[in-house]
């Protein structure tokens, strides 16, 4: 009987923190892909919108918590703050580009227009 209690002791105190260390991690990982495939789309559509193979096009992407965008003359820089620690996307284009970016989590309608050789980005929440 003792053995049989030592043995679940010692599985619950090594086993708890490993499990949380391992839905901290899936936590995370789940996180950094939201915001990978929302700079992807929002990168992939400037790009469209850059090489005149759109004029216009409006992508549905889930910002997460965390993720900012920053628009500097034609850079456009993606970040999202995960624990601390923060992961970039960015890229250069050939034109201006106008945005003002969501400031909270959810999910959008994003909208890249060209407008006098200038990609604007504008976006609207969906409640779903």
């Amino acid at each position: 009987m003792m053995l049989i209690a030592v043995g679940l002791s010692t599985a619950v105190i090594i086993g708890v923190p490993v499990l949380l260390y391992a839905i901290n991690t899936m936590t995370y990982s789940t996180h950094l892909q939201d915001a990978q495939l929302a700079a992807d789309g929002i990168l992939h559509a400037t790009g469209q919108l850059d090489t005149g193979e759109l004029n216009t096009t409006t992508i549905r992407v889930h910002i997460p918590t965390g993720m900012s965008m920053v628009a500097d003359g034609s850079s456009l820089t993606i970040s999202v703050l995960i624990n601390s620690q923060t992961t970039s996307w960015s890229d250069s284009y050939s034109h201006q580009i106008v945005i003002n970016p969501p400031t909270e989590a959810g999910n959008y309608d994003m909208e890249f227009t060209m407008v006098s050789n200038v990609i604007h980005i504008t976006y609207t929440f969906i409640s779903i």
